[in-house]
């Protein structure tokens, strides 16, 4: 860099060391006017001492052919000192007259430039070194040259250092890492930056940040690109605080919903329970009259078989028996009380089913109270039939001695909806319109002090890309249509943040899938807020 930025040139003979050629900064350097130089000497812009390294260093040296560099004085209009940075050459041996070139820096600048670029460097490697954002600095092909040390804190990179030359490759997924690029060469292509954009980070071991970036093409003193430069502001804490937000809004608005469906179910229900209860009481009568008719009959066929053996009534009786035959009596005598019992099964089951119903909606309290979390189960069963029944048996394996639970029913009551529902989308995606059933299995036991719930179902299972985000809210595996992302999220949610208690699942892709509920029978104690 020192050779090209040059404050003084002279070009010299070398036998009586005759000045042929001054530069015009050169001059003004030395403090000489513009025009012929009458046959000046170097010795008359040299000190003592300078002349004599003229002499015997650089005379030396450049007659071996090789260069002389070093610090070097000058007389300024023949008082001052100048002290320079010089590079002494020859001529080439083309040259028709041999010539020395004296090409110099003013020291002094060089100092103040030096101490500038220091100057600037401190300021750089302070700024690096303390902000809180990631800043880094890229080549052409999206490589680190330098960066931030909080950029290397969240890469988990011992020092800044320790990136340069490598890429956002070799930190971040092929997912966040192939976005990145994609943008950068963008941006090199077409010169224009990309302002206060939201970047997705994903990292190898699945976990997902955010950050604000902005990148701009980084260029060189002629302007030309030479790379990208950006900073990136993490906001994963505020994305996760809108993800949150956006997740109560939605479960605000469904529980909305669901207390709207519950008013209307509950009144359903009751309207149903009246006429239901008519057709049960009809039904027994009908059953009780006709177990009476029976004994009629009986009666009937003995009187018409004694009145057969009789002259005077054996055309009644035959015409009776006639007619018994053309009326299908005995059919009639053998399935009426068949299709009444069966009657009488449908009833009950319509009367389970509202009371579920009835009780599935039923409003409970808003805190935590001991619940029978068998019965909930059952409950839960009989509401969700209408999802698992074409596509599933479901089996239960509830423990008969299990401690009744401190929960809030309803929640836990959508956590339940939730799991079943989703057991009976997985096996349906497996089975589709075969008329295969798979199954799906409810287990209730104890698990130290925690009371444990297993969903388990023989569906699609989890995909092993898919397994680190399911409850993430909005992420979901289902086509598009079939899930809002929200119901594990949900599920997540009540059992851990509102019940301190534990999810967790285990899954074989392809076979099925077990999602895990605990609930503590002793719930931790939340500090209040300050």
């Amino acid at each position: 860099m020192l050779d090209v930025l040059l404050d003084l040139l002279i070009e010299f003979e070398p036998a009586g060391l005759t000045v042929l050629s001054i530069d015009p900064k050169g001059r003004a350097l030395l403090g000489l006017a513009d025009g012929p130089l009458n046959g000046l000497k170097m010795s008359a812009l040299l000190s003592g001492e300078s002349l004599t390294v003229l002499l015997y260093q650089v005379m030396p040296r450049l007659a071996s052919g090789a260069p002389w560099r070093g610090d070097f004085d000058l007389l300024r209009g023949g008082a001052s000192t100048l002290h320079v940075h010089a590079v002494f050459s020859a001529s080439p041996a083309t040259a028709t007259t041999p010539f020395i070139t004296l090409g110099a820096i003013d020291r002094t600048d060089v100092t103040h430039l030096l101490t500038a670029l220091s100057h600037e460097q401190t300021l750089l490697s302070s700024l690096l070194a303390s902000i809180p954002e990631s800043v880094y600095f890229k080549d052409l092909h999206s490589r680190f040259l330098r960066v931030s040390t909080a950029m290397a804190r969240k890469t988990k990179s011992t020092r800044p250092e320790d990136l340069i030359g490598l890429s956002d490759f070799d930190r971040f997924s092929e997912e966040h890492a192939t976005q990145a690029y994609r943008d950068e060469q963008e941006i090199i292509r077409t010169g224009q930056g990309i302002i206060d954009f939201v970047e997705k980070e994903t990292w190898p071991d699945g976990h997902v940040t955010w950050v604000s970036s902005t990148k701009l093409p980084l260029r060189d003193s002629s302007g030309r690109i030479i790379g990208t430069f950006g900073i990136s502001r993490d906001i994963t804490a505020r994305k996760r605080a809108e993800e949150e937000r956006q997740q109560l809004e939605i479960q605000l608005n469904l529980a909305q919903k669901m207390e709207s469906i519950g008013r209307l179910a509950a009144g359903i229900a009751h309207e149903v329970n009246t006429p239901t209860q008519f057709i049960n009481d009809n039904t027994h009568f009908l059953v009780d009259a006709m177990r009476q008719i029976g004994g009629v009959i009986a009666a009937y066929r003995a009187l018409r078989s004694t009145a057969a053996d009789h002259a005077p009534c054996q055309a009644a009786a035959e015409a009776a028996r006639v007619a018994e035959e053309q009326g299908e009596l005995d059919y009639f005598l053998e399935e009426i009380p068949r299709t009444l019992e069966q009657t009488l099964e449908g009833v009950a089951r319509i009367a389970k089913i509202v009371r579920s119903l009835k009780e599935f909606s039923h409003p409970s309290s808003p805190e935590k109270t001991p619940a029978d979390i068998n019965h909930a189960i059952e409950v839960a069963v009989n509401v969700t039939r209408h999802e698992w029944k074409y596509v599933a048996d479901i089996q239960t394996d509830l423990a008969p001695d299990l401690p009744q639970v401190p929960c809030i029913l309803d929640e836990f009551n959508q956590v339940l909806l939730n799991l079943i529902v989703n057991a009976a989308h997985a096996i349906g995606d497996v089975v589709g319109d075969s008329g295969v059933k798979g199954r799906i299995t409810l287990r209730t036991h104890m698990v130290g002090d925690f009371v444990r719930i297993d969903v388990q179902d023989t569906g699609t299972g989890i995909p092993p890309e898919a397994q680190p985000r399911i409850f993430q809210p909005f992420f979901t595996t289902k086509a598009m249509g079939k899930g809002t992302g929200q119901g594990l999220a949900m599920v997540q949610t009540i059992v851990v943040k509102k019940h301190q208690g534990r999810v967790s699942f285990t899954t074989e892709p392809g076979a099925g899938t077990t999602f895990h509920v605990d609930l503590p029978l002793v719930p931790a104690q939340i500090p209040p807020s300050p």
